[in-house]
Formats: C-alpha cells, structure tokens, sequence
C-alpha cells in the first residue's frame, strides 16, 4: 500500500527531472543553482512535511529575479532570459507547498523547460524525454483526480496497477491520430525557435579563404559537416567541390567574384546525390567534384563548376546533386589564361628561380605539370598539422626548408608555382573522404576532413585535378581510410544514422518526398512478381513462421496455460493424488467434497480459504495467496 501524496510528490519531482536534465547543460550557474536547490529543498521539505516559507513568499522572492531577467531579454539574447526566468519558476515551485494546483504548475513548467532546451539541441535524446514526461504527467493527472477528492487515500497495489493502466494507455491511445495527422499537417522548415534566436554556429573546418602560415599547429573538429546519401563509391573519387580560389593575395588565395566565363562540358557518367548540410554559416553548397547539376530552389552555379545558396544554410534542407568524377573537366572553349596566370608582385626569389627553372625544362604546359609533380614526390615531403611554418615567408620554408605542412601549403605552393611556370591553376576547397554508413546508405563527412587541392589547366584536356598533399612521404597513413573500420568510429556511425533518420523524419520532414515514395512504391507492385518474391521471401519467412509454430504449441500446454487460481488448483489435485491417494474429479467433485474423503486439516484448510474467496467471486488477498502457496509447498502428509 502507498499513500497517494507520497506518489504524487516522487511523480512531480521525477517530471521536473524530465525537463530539467536537457535544459540544464545550457543554463547559466544562477538558474543551475536555483533548480538543484529547488529540488533538494522540495525534497527535504516534503520528508519533514511543514514549510516555514510560505508559498506567497516565495512568489514574492521569484520578482527580483523576474524584473532582472526582464532588462536582459533584447532582440539580441532573446533566449536566455526566457529560459532562465522559467528554471527559476519550477525551481521555487518546487521548493514550496504543493496543493493539486501546484503540481499541475510544475508539470507544466517542466513541459516548457523541455521544450525551450529545443532551442539548444534538437536531437533523438529530446523526444524521449518528451515520451516519459507525457507518460509521466498522464498518470499524475489520474493520480491528481483522486487526490482532489480524499488527500488520505492510500492505493493497494491491485488499484496502482489499474490506475497506472489508465494513465499509461491514455497517451498510448493517441498515437494512431498522430501517425495520421503528422503526415498531413503543415509544417515550416524553418525552426520555430530561430525565428527569435540565431542559429547555434557549428566550428567550420571549411573557409573562404586558403591562408597557410597563420599558426604553428591546427586543431581537428569532428562536427559534422553533411551527409551525402548515395552508393558507395571508391575512395580516389570522394572530392567533395565546396568552392574555387582563383586569385592570390600576399599569402592568401581568395574568390575573385569576378569569374571569366568558361563552358564547363560534363560527359562522363553522372552519380546522383542527396545531400543533407548541417546548418552553418556558409553558403556553399558541396557535392562530389565535379557537379554537373544542384537541385535546389535559389541556389545559383558559376561557371568554374560551384554551386551557392543566397543566404547562409541556418536551417535543415536538402538537395540532389549530380556529378562526373572523372577528375577531368572540359571546356568548350578554352578558359581565360591571363586571369589564371595572376601572380602576387612580391614572389620569393627561390620561388620564382623553381618556377622559371620547371618553364624552361618543359616543353607544354602538360610536361611542366609533371616536372612539378616529380619535385613534390622526390622532395621528401611530409604532411603534418603541427610545427607549420609562419609569417610572411611561410610558403618559402614549407618549400625549401620545414617540407611539412597541411594541404592548404601544399595546394597553395604547387598553385603557386604552376602559374609563375605559365601553367593556369586554381584552387578548390572541399572535403576529402568519409564515412560509409552501412546502415544508413550515406557518407557523413565532418570537419576534420576539410581539404584544399589544385586545378591545372591543359589545352586540350581541360582542368586536371591534382592533389599536391598526396605526393607527401607519408599520404598513405593520413588518408588510408582505416580510422573509420575501428570500433570507435562504427559505433559513432552507429550512433549517426539514428540521428539522421531523426533528422529526416522528423525534423525536415518533406511530404513531396514522401509522396515520391509511394510513387516508386506503386511502380515497383506493378512490376512485382508473386512466385519469385515467394522463393526469395522463404528463407526468411521460414525461421518466424517455426518460432511462431513453437510459441503456439508451447502456450496450449496445459502446465502453462491457466489462470493463477487454475495453477494453485492443478497443484492441489496432484498432491491430494500423491499424498492421500485420492483420485479427484475435476468439475465432478467440489473442493469440500474432496476435503472431507481426505480427512486431513490441512486440505480443508486449502479448501476453505479458495472457496472463501473463488466462491464469493472475489480474488485471492496476498496473504490467502501467500498461505495456499506455503501449503502445497509442504503437501498434504500428516507428520507423526
């Protein structure tokens, strides 16, 4: 038996733990403190069962905080004093008295807690907190109504587990309405909550500029950067285009928005893509390289092969993209040379001795790409993120002296070197590999696989992509592809794909998308085939339909199937059998009928207290059910 207020009371703090457990990681340490308080005081007090504050002191109490969080709120922090303002409310309501009306207030408040930790991470983990909360609430509102009628009441279990029943099955009921309405209501794809407060900036590992020599080492963020949905494709073709830098400036390589225009001819395979960006602050909108085409409302391409979207991608979309990874792209008539050959003035001597030595050995700009590529693999070159060179003359100690870098030295040298050699080049930025999703059937790409290569131009071939940082001594460990076999990583992957079926079904729902399936749906049941779709259907049907078979005969064995009361009577006819050697007849002879041929005080003990209770149509107490139990186990024999 338990009290009902004491279930109410541990049902109201475990819901406020509901919306507080995902909003408190993004708390300033003020409202932290309140709630953890809060609830040790709410806690404390209702073991003690007096309060010494009254509840309209601590209503008064909570205008300071109000009034101060008021003058914070501004167009430009519009969520933190919200929030902070509502984890302070459930934290004195917690703290306080609770009547029924207080603890719907702290349901309540624990729902918008959970709901504004929604403007922080919208993850997988959010809608399972709002399940249990929802449960949670459904039950205590079930719990409230007797409550309001008799604070003393006390609840046996059997009216625990009804109630609970109801209060669980409730929510449950609903469901088949949501699985009908969530389809066809209209929905934004603009979160609601990024109407008021910007978007929460993800660490870029992308630029918009290539700028090596700014720091001696670079730190690697593995936040993700998109998802691309596709087959799995070789390693040596996941370039992922991002943008082009066609002008150098000082030490730095640039997008010059004024592009001379080119025709672009694509006429390998296409591969077709979905790509799924994470919201960011960028604008650039990635595919494999090179993209033929991006399905996009808005997005705009350029004649060097990129693609952008107008404004910064802060919301979750998607978009097709197709593609030719030949690493070759044809122009229909021959670029601007002039553009592409444009040099800083102030290019290190030793540079422009390299270049000028590499343009007099070769013979067309074809043969002055290889001598360059020759220097690169023979001049013991090693790819690093640590030690780098700095300043000024960063490019000239990678080249001639440190011959360690990342890819920006090594893509932005080669660049370099190509144009004072006559050869027109530019830069791409991207991404370079990968994680196959197995379960998912997408690559996710994070940040740490930001990458910068070089465009060569060849008349009569077109742009040529070369990777300068893959002719490092050491190329082989960095891109190898072995980190993402290791366990870490396949959980991560794991862990990635319920994020992103989140993500697609929930978050960026898109009901043409869905109506696209049923479409293919449909095409496929027409051409589907009953016979063959049996034969491949029967190995896997074969294994549930044996289980199912087992399950069938297992339940219809009498020994397991029956009802308590036909267990404990099974029982007391196989020892009344064994131990008094008497042969009952079920529904021929009644219990007392068969106590009396026993002649035993312990029988008629059994009998009288099933009978008691089976014959007055009532169920056996746990106590009745405790003592039948104790006399079967000790049988029926009459010790001497």
């Amino acid at each position: 038996m338990v009290a009902i207020s004491s279930l109410i009371a541990i049902l109201s703090y475990v819901i406020a733990l509901c919306g507080i457990v995902p909003l408190f990681p993004w708390l300033a340490t003020a409202p932290r403190a309140a709630l953890a308080a809060g609830l040790l005081a709410g806690i404390w007090q209702d073991r003690r069962g007096a309060w010494p504050v009254k509840n309209w002191q601590f209503n008064l109490a909570v205008v300071p905080a109000f009034l101060y969080y008021a003058f914070q709120f501004s167009r430009s922090n519009p969520v933190q004093p919200v929030v902070s303002t509502l984890a302070i409310m459930l934290a004195v309501r917690l703290c306080g008295e609770k009547s029924v009306r207080h603890h719907l207030q702290i349901a309540a408040l624990s729902l918008f807690c959970l709901a504004s930790s929604s403007l922080f991470d919208l993850s997988p983990i959010f809608l399972l907190y709002l399940t249990l909360l929802l449960l949670l609430v459904a039950v205590c509102l079930v719990l409230l109504t007797f409550h309001s009628l008799d604070s003393r009441m006390v609840l046996h279990r059997a009216h625990l587990r009804k109630v609970l029943t109801v209060g669980l099955v409730m929510p449950l009921a609903s469901l088949p309405l949501l699985v009908v309405f969530f389809p066809i209501l209209p929905r934004t794809q603009i979160p609601l909550w990024n109407i008021l407060a910007a978007p929460a900036v993800r660490p870029s590992g992308f630029s918009d500029k290539v700028e090596p020599g700014t720091s001696t080492s670079v730190g690697e963020s593995r936040t993700i950067a998109f998802r691309a949905e596709m087959p799995r494709q070789p390693q040596q073709y996941l370039y992922w285009r991002g943008t082009v830098f066609n002008r150098m400036d000082g030490q730095r390589w640039v997008r010059d928005t004024a592009i001379p225009p080119e025709q672009l001819l694509y006429k390998e395979v296409r591969i077709p893509q979905t790509i799924y960006p994470e919201p960011g602050p960028s604008r650039v909108l990635f595919s494999l390289d090179a993209p033929a085409a991006i399905a996009l409302p808005k997005a705009r391409g350029a004649s060097d092969g990129t693609f952008e979207y107008p404004v910064p991608i802060t919301r979750r979309l998607g978009y097709r993209a197709d593609s030719v990874t030949s690493g070759i792209l044809p122009t229909a008539k021959g670029i601007n040379r002039a553009f592409y050959l444009r040099l800083p003035a102030d290019i290190p001597q030793r540079v422009r001795q390299l270049a000028d030595d590499i343009r007099r050995q070769g013979t067309s700009d074809a043969r002055r790409l290889e001598l360059l590529e020759q220097y690169f693999r023979n001049g013991n070159y090693r790819y690093s993120m640590r030690g780098l060179p700095t300043g000024k003359h960063a490019l000239e100690q990678f080249l001639f002296e440190k011959k360690q870098g990342h890819c920006e030295f090594f893509a932005s040298a080669f660049a370099l070197l190509l144009r004072a050699a006559n050869v027109p080049a530019r830069l791409v930025g991207g991404y370079l590999g990968g994680g196959y999703n197995e379960l998912g059937g997408y690559y996710l790409v994070s940040d740490d696989l930001a990458h910068v290569w070089v465009e060569a131009y060849i008349d009569g071939r077109g742009w040529l992509r070369v990777d300068p940082s893959s002719f490092a001594r050491n190329a082989g460990e960095v891109w190898g592809g072995e980190k993402w076999t290791s366990p870490t990583m396949k959980l991560r992957l794991f862990l990635d794909s319920l994020d992103y079926t989140w993500n697609r079904t929930i978050v960026t729902y898109d009901f043409e998308q869905q109506v696209e399936i049923a479409r293919s749906a449909g095409k496929s049941l027409q051409k589907f085939e009953a016979g063959k779709a049996a034969r491949a259907a029967l190995p896997y049907l074969l294994l549930p339909v044996v289980l199912m078979v087992a399950l069938i005969i297992i339940a219809r064995r009498p020994w397991l199937y029956g009802s308590q009361n036909e267990r404990l009577l099974r029982r007391f006819y196989r020892l009344i059998e064994r131990d008094c050697g008497i042969s009952a007849q079920p529904g021929r002879q009644g219990l007392f009928e068969i106590a009396r041929q026993a002649r035993n005080t312990t029988v008629r003990e059994f009998a009288g207290i099933y009978a008691g209770a089976v014959y007055r149509d009532r169920k056996l107490t746990s106590p009745e059910l405790a003592r039948l139990r104790r006399i079967l186990k000790n049988g029926f024999v009459t010790k001497a």
